[in-house]
């Protein structure tokens, strides 16, 4: 890492940071709660989208008005309406991404998995946090983000909070069994947030070019800056920032290259969750070796099997997987194929990448379903059709994290307009279980 700004020393010192500013609220909010308290008492927060609740307590309140001045200049205003834009075509496919390669590739990197393995927020709770992280990056993207009362600015507040109030109850855990171990940097640490950002911007870029959506530069850019600035948001240190987008994708590939790893003893669980958590949030039996074979795609890393626990793919697979790669990376590629390219809708081009995406994942009964579409679109919006059926308000049983207890109402994944120009009413989960 000789080449780079991103250094070690600076990393490593930014493991050991928090969020000063989020911290001190949760400190005084939580001063006399044990662990567990603070913890029902996040997972109530982040379900509450008002924190009604809360609001006659002056630190949370002294929090929120700090975080609701954000100032924007010109140019950010306009890559906020591009990206916003961007999402109200493609934002579909985000879903898609989340399960298969934003989270993923997060899990693949053992220290910040290690939160997540210690929390058990996912293990025991899986489908109830990738719904709540849905939420999360819906109601970010969109261009008012960063206005106060809008539900992007607000999710941001909740989430910073709650990120305080687990890595103080992490730091604070008094049993033997539990105590932190400081050689990993302090829970959520700025690394980890500068991860977790670059995950939700720049490898949602690379999905949509591995789903054959590919942008222009200006689109990548907006994406980007977008981020940025939500990550600033969210607590990122200004030492963290990164001027440009090749800055950004430099600072990405270094923490990756820092954290990843095919030793990983909590890959395997996180996975495992994740994955299974499919087949309770869409009422299917979709063999886990297929969702491991769409991951593993998505991923497009040689250590993923190992490292997340996942089956070794085979030979055909992996050349199969590589060669469009290849050709998905390709600036040229890119060009000729732009998504703002109308000659290449449909057709010839269309039918043979569904072809081989079917007889690579093994989903050819699937397809025949839709016939005309893209096999990742179809499935993306087969899931996010379920889970817009959930109503993550309004549990029966808060603790139980079973998905019968959500009660099917509201849609707070994305608004009416959405739901009717992704064309999501033809996509009905109408598949018989045993034909997948």
């Amino acid at each position: 890492m000789a080449n780079t700004k991103w250094t070690n020393d600076l990393l490593d010192r930014m493991r050991h940071q928090g969020d000063p500013l989020a911290d001190r609220a949760a400190q005084l909010l939580w001063e006399n709660r044990n662990s567990k308290e603070i913890l029902e008492e996040l997972r109530l927060i982040s379900r509450n989208h008002h924190i009604n609740n809360l609001k006659n307590v002056k630190p949370l309140l002294e929090y929120f008005q700090d975080t609701e001045n954000v100032k924007v200049s010109d140019d950010e205003v306009e890559a906020f309406k591009i990206s916003a834009k961007l999402f109200n075509n493609y934002g579909f496919r985000f879903c898609g991404l989340l399960f298969f390669k934003a989270l993923p590739t997060g899990y693949m990197c053992p220290k910040p998995g290690h939160v997540l393995e210690s929390t058990k927020l996912l293990v025991n709770y899986a489908a109830r946090r990738v719904m709540e992280t849905a939420q999360f990056v819906f109601a970010v993207n969109n261009a008012n983000w960063y206005k106060p009362g809008n539900a992007g600015l607000e999710s941001i507040q909740r989430v910073r909070l709650m990120h305080a109030g687990m890595r103080m109850a992490l730091l604070n855990d008094s049993r033997p069994d539990k105590k932190w171990n400081m050689e990993l940097g302090v829970p959520i640490n700025q690394e980890d947030l500068c991860l977790t950002n670059h995950l939700f911007s720049l490898a949602m870029i690379d999905g949509l070019d591995q789903m054959g959506v590919h942008l222009n530069e200006d689109e990548r850019n907006a994406i980007f800056i977008t981020w940025q600035r939500i990550g600033q948001s969210m607590g990122i240190s200004p030492e963290l920032y990164a001027s440009t987008m090749e800055d950004g994708m430099d600072q990405f590939q270094t923490i990756l290259k820092r954290q990843s790893s095919a030793e990983n003893p909590d890959g395997p669980i996180l996975t495992k969750a994740l994955l299974e958590s499919m087949n309770e949030l869409l009422r299917t039996n979709i063999s886990l070796e297929k969702l491991e074979d769409l991951t593993t795609y998505f991923l497009n890393d040689k250590r993923s099997w190992k490292s997340l626990g996942m089956h070794k793919p085979t030979i055909f697979d992996r050349i199969f997987d590589a060669i469009v790669h290849f050709l998905t990376s390709l600036k040229i590629w890119q060009r000729i194929f732009n998504h703002n390219n109308s000659s290449i809708k449909g057709g010839w081009f269309t039918r043979i990448i569904n072809y081989f995406l079917a007889k690579r994942f093994n989903l050819q009964e699937h397809l025949s379903r839709y016939p005309k579409t893209n096999l990742l679109e179809s499935i993306t919006k087969i899931i996010l059709v379920e889970l817009s059926k959930k109503d993550l308000q309004n549990p029966n049983q808060p603790g139980s994290g079973d998905l019968d207890t959500l009660i099917p109402g509201k849609k707070f994944f994305m608004s009416d307009e959405l739901y009717k120009e992704w064309d999501l009413g033809s996509y009905e989960m109408d598949v018989n279980p045993k034909d997948l």
